[in-house]
């Protein structure tokens, strides 16, 4: 039988590649690539994420773009007064202040490594709360979201959020990988495993009604147990479609790897956009 096509091979896609005066295209993808590291290395640990970067070269100045996602842990702020905040010394680990002061220091980096001489950061956030998660989701998974278990599932209400906005079509495949990816990694036990991928597989049934894509569909193999027989294992989660032998089907995909406290593991994942090539069943209406 014939093998499937690979969803990234022989696949039309767009470049980034405009005919710069001083790079040229290989050297223009090798800064991008080193420009995302940068960008992306100061979201780790936090709960920004990053969406898309453009970057714009007008002769001795270099214009990046950057579009960030903010997830919050809860829906209502708390009012403090002015006093406590230029008061309190300590700074949030995930806070957006702690971010900014990354972005400053890799905004030098960047115009060294580049060797222009003036260097414009231009920041778009994005902040969304769990209540922008329908409430009949939020009410399948409350389970997980309860106040007593936010130390146990820290990563519930954010998770939500960021599953929600891949659905809608306004976040990148990039982005779950990612937050895949860190609480894999975290998760030092068997048990603790199993209760994150049973929690993201409930969260994208929960929001399969509300999708506005084709498809998504993950796929995790490695070690989660101790065990040397059967100690690879493979877990899978697809919703909607998934036509990855089609070359005309809109598909991207993101692959990781990351290791746990038994061995690595690798992490590959696929959406499928609305394209007009892609034939959608119609539903049946009532």
């Amino acid at each position: 039988m014939a093998q499937k096509a690979h969803p990234t091979t022989l696949r039309p896609q767009n470049t980034f590649y405009q005919g710069y005066t001083h790079w040229n295209e290989p050297r223009f993808y090798y800064i991008l690539s080193k420009i995302r590291y940068f960008i992306e290395s100061c979201c780790l640990g936090t709960t920004h994420y990053l969406h898309g970067i453009q970057i714009n070269k007008h002769a001795a100045v270099t214009i990046i773009a950057v579009d960030l996602i903010h997830l919050h842990m809860r829906s209502k702020r708390r009012i403090k007064s002015r006093r406590y905040k230029e008061n309190k010394l300590k700074t949030k680990k995930k806070s957006w202040t702690l971010v900014a002061s990354r972005l400053q220091t890799a905004t030098k980096l960047i115009q060294v490594f580049t060797g222009t001489k003036k260097i414009i950061l231009k920041v778009n956030r994005l902040k969304t709360y769990i209540r922008s998660v329908p409430k009949p989701v939020r009410r399948e998974i409350a389970y997980y979201t309860k106040s007593f278990h936010n130390s146990k599932y820290d990563y519930a209400r954010y998770g939500i959020q960021l599953m929600s906005l891949i659905l809608k079509n306004k976040a990148n495949i990039a982005c779950l990988c990612r937050f895949i990816e860190q609480n894999v990694c975290s998760r030092q036990k068997r048990k603790r495993h199993y209760e994150f991928l049973r929690y993201l597989k409930q969260g994208l049934q929960s929001l399969q009604r509300h999708k506005k894509i084709n498809g998504l569909k993950i796929q995790i193999k490695g070690r989660f147990t101790h065990k040397a027989k059967g100690r690879s294992r493979t877990w899978k989660c697809q919703i909607g479609q998934m036509p990855l032998s089609k070359l005309n089907a809109t598909i991207n995909a993101e692959y990781k790897q990351t290791q746990t406290g038994y061995g690595s593991v690798g992490l590959k994942a696929w959406t499928c956009k609305n394209s007009p090539y892609v034939v959608t069943t119609p539903k049946n209406k009532i």
